[in-house]
């Protein structure tokens, strides 16, 4: 019995530390993920007036975690460049954060208008940084 218990117990906590291991490093590709889920959740949200849904949506917009692992390499990567980044990710997030407040409100003009500046804002970053940074992180 003990071989068994002993088997499990390493099989638990080997479980275990591989999610553990997420939650502390997620990759810039995972986070990218979540942020496309969550803006896709927003956009349903919007098309089918669920408030709750888009105040849920943009909150994780907001609350995205950030690829700490891979940051140092993106700093290096961007230099100066990276106060345009973060002055992006900023707008986005400022946004994001309308968003949750408009949808307590509901009010879904104030929403469409902060939703475009959040799209705008993402494909402004991609447009300027998507291919270089995922350059980065390509095994080539």
């Amino acid at each position: 019995m003990k071989p068994i218990k002993t088997i499990l117990f390493v099989v638990i906590l080997a479980t275990s530390s591989v999610y553990a291991n997420e939650k502390k490093a997620p990759t810039l590709k995972s986070v990218m993920a979540g942020l496309s889920d969550a803006m896709s959740d927003l956009g349903k949200g919007i098309f089918y007036e669920d408030f709750k849904l888009i105040e849920k949506a943009a909150g994780n917009v907001v609350e995205h975690p950030k690829p700490k692992g891979q940051l140092p390499k993106i700093v290096w990567a961007l230099k100066f460049r990276m106060m345009d980044f973060k002055k992006l990710d900023g707008v986005v997030h400022d946004s994001a954060k309308d968003i949750v407040e408009l949808a307590k409100k509901k009010d879904m003009q104030g929403i469409l208008k902060k939703h475009a500046i959040v799209v705008n804002g993402c494909i402004a970053c991609h447009d300027k940084f998507r291919d270089e940074i995922s350059n980065l992180f390509t095994k080539k």
